[in-house]
């Protein structure tokens, strides 16, 4: 299981960006921010294992220079394939990051597994 939010990164991170009100309008019209996300956005390749890098649609506030990605997946998420995912499309050498999975009451999306990522280029 990826670690929870302990660094300085994760310490950046406090609320969405969007208000309530702009979810809500997601909301009504794809009937929950689960269906929006599938119908719109979570289109999976073929290949094995199948995932998903996406910039979150619905971002945590977070400081300027900061990115929120989502990496998705039909299967559960272990931290080996994240760290190599990161360091394979990213590279440590330019990013660093943290990384974290919600608990379950905290997920508008458990049909599939994801894992929220805050990365700034390193300095």
């Amino acid at each position: 299981m990826p670690p929870t939010i302990s660094d300085e990164i994760g310490d950046q991170y406090s609320d969405h960006v969007y208000s309530w009100e702009e979810i809500l309008h997601y909301v009504e019209k794809y009937e929950s921010i689960e269906n929006y996300l599938i119908k719109e956005k979570l289109h999976f390749p073929d290949i094995h294992p199948s995932y998903l890098i996406l910039p979150n649609d619905f971002p945590y506030s977070v400081e300027p220079g900061t990115e929120h990605i989502l990496i998705w997946s039909k299967e559960p998420l272990m931290s080996e394939f994240v760290e190599r995912l990161l360091e394979q499309e990213y590279g440590s050498n330019v990013w660093e990051w943290t990384y974290f999975v919600n608990p379950p009451e905290l997920q508008s999306v458990r049909r599939f597994p994801h894992v929220h990522v805050f990365m700034r280029k390193k300095k």
